[in-house]
Order: structure tokens, then C-alpha cells, then sequence
């Protein structure tokens, strides 16, 4: 017989008809990724997967009533998730009255808020005007909130033609230690340049962009307890722009779009939702969400050679494929050969979405390799020592996930982000266009073509949109130029296998663009002396 064991606060709740005082956490007796997959279309917010059973949080007399109906049997973990986090909060913002620091390069003991971040992010630029360049993204988040990230590099106003490392943080609004990592390794890469070797090769070889937020106006609401739980953006009916009371209304909890579904390579496929309160909701459409529309305009604007999208709790290292109608990557050898790299920094298993987790489409991995060719990984990240802070752990594991001490001996994110930035720096990982030109003369590299959606919910329409990447150099005064780029041949995303496509170069009104085949791991020579500005 199934068994359903919920608190007496909670049956009498749902008996009531009325929304919950708080967030339960019950571990479901549901078959791993399959259970995992059911539970979500029935709009349940999975947090964990087991072999054998999935943890669910539960918000509402409403949700309990989706479990029960659902036939698993169900125990309860922990009465009230968001009373214990508060305690931990609390136990931080005490060390953090009394002076004390932590072993992380800006020695933070404490979550920061969203101001506090975007604070830190002006203050970088300012204080490194020469390696530091501060940028806003084209969209505003749907409560009128901008979206901040910063480009660190040696001579970073310079167009150089380098490779770039992308690290975001806070697709999901309560995974707030992954914007911890992304700005401390920021503040990390900043202070140890020019007295740790490997960071100085790295930072005059290559650009790091980070935005430590994706999704402000969730980050922001979580992180300030109005709703600790929070997953997905403020977007509660289809195609209208939310007030921030309709966001933060309780009655309203379950609504919004997952930033990391609804990416449009893929959208509307496997471990992806129509429901609004599906904890997986895509979105009405592919980018019709403004958070994931910058991250479009982000990676079209530079030469993404390797992105990671931090996430937590899972403890796993994930890669493309991330759903079942996606083929073997073309460049499956190379891609998982790094992937292995950064799973054996975090002393986690690494692979595919589909074979080490679940299923989920319209991520950010699909775009990012299927549009440019970039190697995409998710880490997830600290679910902390018993599981019941899993989001957002007390903040010691933030610091011990860091730096690899501690609960995560052996099991470093700074070593991943360092590993990924070498790969990404790494000529045989990506393209290069060396050649000449007349100097100071801006080139311009671009690629048009269209990706496809799947199949919507398996017998819908596939639907074709354009892309475009365009991303712009500056001749040195030599006159020779060596630009890393992504290749111009693209993944298949029916097969394994390579598009036949080239980049095209501009170099002037007058001059007739020239088009580039270069592959992975090739360079390519050309004569732009004729270029004409």
C-alpha cells in the first residue's frame, strides 16, 4: 500500500483549502529519472533524484493534494525548510558582525544580496580600469531590474581577438552560491594576476566574462526571504510584464518560466513543461524570456570557446546532450574528454544530462554547442551535508565547494573554472584565423544561419529561428593579426556530424567580405592587406 505521511500542520492545511506557512521537504518513493520527469509534469518541484526515490519540496495545500493524487508513497524530511535556513542566515550574519573571515579570496562568510553584488562589480571595474571592463546587457530582467557582468582581461578594452571563458551564475533564483563562486573567482583572478603564474598566462592570453546573475529579479526575491524557495523568473502570465507584487504574491509562488528551458536550440522537448506552474515551464516561446535573451546577445557578441552554467545541488558534472532526441555530439571526444577534466576537479561523475541526471530541453549547453560549437558544461554544486539546505547551503559549504577543504575535500570549483579557462585559452579546442591586414582596421567575423526547436512536446511543430554570431577585432599595429575563434563548421543537431559552414569576414564598406572554412583545432591564413576602410 502507498503511504503519504505528512505533518498534522499540513493535513489540516490541506483540509482547509489554504496555502502553506511554510516549505516541507518529503523524499517520494518515484524511480529516479523517470519518477523525477512524472512528478514534474504533474508541476512538483523535484529537488533531488535518486535511484530509487526523489526529494520534492512542497509549497502549498495544493501541492500535497498533486502527491497524493499522484500515487507515490512519500515521507516526510524536514517540516519547515525556510525556518532552518533562516537560522543558518542568522548564525552568518552574526559571524559577519563580528569581524570574522573566511578562507575565500574576499573572505565572505555571508551570502551577498543582489546590490551587494552589483556594488562589487562596479567596484572591480573601478579599481582595475586597465583589466576590467563593466557591461549591462542589451534587456532589462521584467521588473525593470539590468542585468550586470564584467569582461576581465589584460588590456581588456583592447580587441584582441582572444578566446572567452563565460561563467554565470543564478539561472535558478534560489542557487545562490553559484553567484558566490562566479564573483570570487572574479576577485580571486584580479588579485592573484601578475603573482600566480598560471592566472597572469591566462588573463594575457584570453577574456573572462562573468555574470554572476542571469536572473535578478528571482535572486533578489529569494535571497531576501520573500520567498526563500523561489525558482524560476517573475513572469506569471503569458507574453505581460509582471508587477512586483504579482511576483512576490504567495498566490502566484508556482508561476514564472525556468530560465534554463526555455533557450531556444531544443525548446519545447523532453523535461521541458507548458504548465506556468511546472517547475520546468518553458515560456510561451523560444527567448521569449528577457534574462535568456541577453544570454543570446552574451555569447553572439563574443567568441565563447567554453561556458560554464553553474547550478546547484546534484553533485554532478553535466554536458551535452541534455534530452533524448539530441544525437552523439560531433565533437564527442573532445567535449568529454574536458568534461571528465572538470568532474575530476569536483570529485563528481561527468557526462551527458541524459545518462548521469535527467532530461531537459531548451538549456543553456544546447545553445551554446549547437549554435556556436562552444563546450558547455552545468556543475551542480553544494547540496550541503544532509541534504536539507540543498539550494543554498549554509555558507561554509560555499566555501569549502571553493576551495576543495573541508565537507568538499578533493572537491574544488575553483580548480574547475581554472581548468575550464585553460581549455578555453587552448588553440587545439577551438579555431584560429591568423593573417594580414592593414593595421588599426576593425574586422568583423559573422555567421548566419537558423536553429531548430524540437518536436514541441514530441508531435508539435519543429520551428526554425535565425541566429546570428558577429564579433569584431582590431589589427594590431604590426599589421598581423591571430584571432581565436569558434570553428565555422557547426554540430548537427540531427546527427553526428558537422554543417558545412564558414565564417565571413569584413574588413571595410569597399572591400568584398571573404568567406573562412576553419575546423577544430585548425588555423586558417589570410591576406586582408587589399582591405580598404
Amino acid at each position: 500500500m502507498f503511504r503519504t505521511l505528512l505533518i498534522a500542520t499540513a493535513v489540516a492545511l490541506l483540509g482547509a483549502g489554504v496555502a502553506h506557512a511554510n516549505t516541507s521537504l518529503v523524499e517520494v518513493d518515484a524511480p529516479g529519472a523517470a519518477g523525477a520527469m512524472q512528478l514534474e509534469r504533474l508541476g512538483l518541484d523535484v529537488v533531488h533524484i535518486g535511484a530509487d526515490a526523489v526529494d520534492v519540496q512542497l509549497h502549498s495545500a495544493h501541492d500535497e493534494r498533486r502527491l497524493r493524487a499522484s500515487g507515490y508513497g512519500s515521507r516526510l524530511l524536514i517540516a519547515d525548510m525556510d525556518g532552518r535556513n533562516r537560522r543558518a542566515r542568522e548564525a552568518e550574519e552574526r559571524r559577519e558582525a563580528l569581524g570574522r573571515y573566511s578562507g575565500l579570496p574576499t573572505g565572505r562568510v555571508s551570502y551577498r544580496t543582489l546590490d551587494e553584488i552589483n556594488a562589487e562589480l562596479f567596484k572591480l571595474a573601478a579599481w582595475h580600469p586597465r583589466r576590467v571592463k563593466l557591461f549591462r546587457l542589451p534587456h532589462r530582467s521584467l521588473l525593470g531590474k539590468s542585468i550586470w557582468g564584467v569582461e576581465i582581461s589584460h588590456d581588456v578594452r583592447d580587441d584582441a581577438g582572444k578566446p572567452v571563458f563565460l561563467n554565470t551564475g543564478v539561472h535558478h533564483a534560489r542557487e545562490w552560491p553559484t553567484a558566490e563562486f562566479v564573483l570570487e573567482f572574479a576577485w580571486e583572478a584580479l588579485r592573484l594576476d601578475a603573482r600566480d603564474q598560471q592566472i597572469t598566462k591566462l588573463l594575457e592570453r584570453g577574456k573572462l566574462i562573468a555574470v554572476p546573475v542571469v536572473n535578478p529579479d528571482g535572486y533578489d526575491i529569494s535571497r531576501s526571504l520573500i520567498q526563500e524557495q523561489k525558482r524560476k523568473n517573475c513572469r506569471v502570465n503569458a507574453g505581460e510584464i509582471p508587477s512586483e507584487a504579482e511576483c512576490t504574491d504567495p498566490a502566484n509562488f508556482s508561476f514564472g518560466v525556468d530560465p534554463n528551458r526555455n533557450y531556444g536550440a531544443f525548446w519545447g522537448g523532453p523535461g521541458s513543461s507548458a504548465d506556468r506552474s511546472a517547475s520546468n515551464h518553458r515560456g510561451e516561446a523560444p527567448w521569449s524570456e528577457p534574462e535568456i535573451r541577453n544570454m543570446r546577445a552574451l555569447s553572439a557578441a563574443n567568441q565563447v570557446t567554453v561556458a560554464i552554467n553553474n547550478h546547484t545541488p546534484d553533485e554532478r558534472l553535466l554536458r551535452a546532450p541534455s534530452s533524448s532526441n539530441e544525437p552523439i555530439p560531433a565533437d564527442v571526444v573532445v567535449y568529454d574528454a574536458l568534461a571528465q577534466l572538470l568532474g575530476a576537479d569536483l570529485d563528481f561523475p561527468a557526462g551527458p544530462w541524459t545518462e548521469i541526471y535527467y532530461e531537459a530541453s531548451g538549456t543553456a549547453e544546447q545553445t551554446a554547442y549547437y549554435g556556436a560549437g562552444t563546450l558547455a558544461f552545468t556543475p551542480e554544486l553544494t547540496p550541503g551535508f544532509d541534504g536539507a539546505e540543498r539550494f543554498h547551503p549554509p555558507y561554509q559549504y560555499v566555501v569549502d565547494q571553493y576551495l576543495g577543504t573541508d565537507f568538499y575535500a578533493g572537491s574544488s570549483i575553483r580548480a574547475a573554472y581554472l581548468t575550464a579557462f585553460e581549455a578555453a585559452v587552448d588553440p587545439a579546442r577551438h579555431s584560429v584565423i591568423e593573417g594580414k591586414a592593414p593595421r588599426r582596421t576593425r574586422l568583423t567575423i559573422s555567421k548566419r544561419f537558423t536553429l531548430d526547436t524540437s518536436a514541441v512536446d514530441g508531435s508539435g511543430p519543429v520551428t526554425s529561428f535565425p541566429h546570428q554570431l558577429r564579433t569584431s577585432m582590431t589589427v594590431p599595429r604590426s599589421g598581423r593579426f591571430t584571432w581565436h575563434v569558434n570553428p565555422s563548421v557547426r554540430p548537427s543537431q540531427y546527427a553526428s556530424a558537422h554543417l558545412d559552414e564558414s565564417w565571413t569576414i569584413a574588413c571595410g564598406w569597399r572591400t568584398r567580405p571573404l568567406e573562412v572554412t576553419v575546423r577544430r583545432g585548425e588555423t586558417a591564413y589570410v591576406d586582408l592587406r587589399r582591405c580598404r576602410r
